[in-house]
């Protein structure tokens, strides 16, 4: 039997997605918690939407950071929690843990020695060794891996790849959260990342 050491940690905790929110929006569709689009291919760890990725995120705060790490030496303004004309918000994300496809935590040394991954190139800015990395990955049948953040060694990403979740395994969705300056996930993360915001 195939050892199974290493699933996500915490799973007992969910894992966070910031997007654009459609109230209307039905399961699945554009700016639904679910949707994740087949036209990837900027993203990090993309695989140009076959299969399409999700980012998820340990934290709220670390959610919002990678929303608006972008306003670094900028003031956030109200209209920066929101893309393609609707309100970012927050959600939870969670899946069936109990035999649950593997995903590799590459913050574990020997995890990175199984898989024959480098830090160094996880963490270059060069798509195409990142994306290639996480190609090989998929290749591997892993249902996806964690990876510290780009921002911070304290934040932490997990990246699912989406056609491992379906079934008893699919995602589950906690109900949105639309964001706005006075969230505390969005005061907390922009304290983080020494981002001030505007008050009125």
């Amino acid at each position: 039997m195939r050892s199974r050491e290493v699933i996500v940690p915490p799973l007992a905790e969910p894992l966070w997605r910031v997007f654009p929110w459609d109230r209307t929006a039905s399961a699945g569709a554009p700016f639904s918690p679910e949707y994740v689009s087949l036209r990837q291919g900027s993203g990090r760890f993309d695989l140009g939407g076959d299969p399409p990725v999700f980012y998820l995120a340990e934290s709220p705060t670390h959610a919002v950071g990678e929303k608006i790490q972008r306003y670094r030496g900028q003031r956030l303004r109200w209209h920066h929690l929101r893309e393609f004309g609707r309100p970012l918000a927050l959600v939870s994300v969670t899946f069936a843990q109990e035999n649950a496809p593997l995903i590799a935590n590459l913050c574990d040394p020997a995890e990175l020695l199984r898989y024959q991954c480098r830090p160094d190139e996880f963490m270059s800015r060069d798509l195409s060794r990142t994306q290639g990395d996480s190609r090989r990955l998929h290749d591997h049948e892993l249902a996806g891996f964690r990876i510290w953040s780009s921002l911070s060694g304290d934040w932490h990403s997990t990246v699912l790849f989406v056609e491992r979740f379906t079934g008893q395994f699919a995602l589950r969705f906690g109900t949105p959260s639309e964001l706005d300056l006075h969230s505390p996930p969005v005061r907390d993360a922009a304290r983080e990342l020494s981002i001030s915001i505007a008050e009125g």
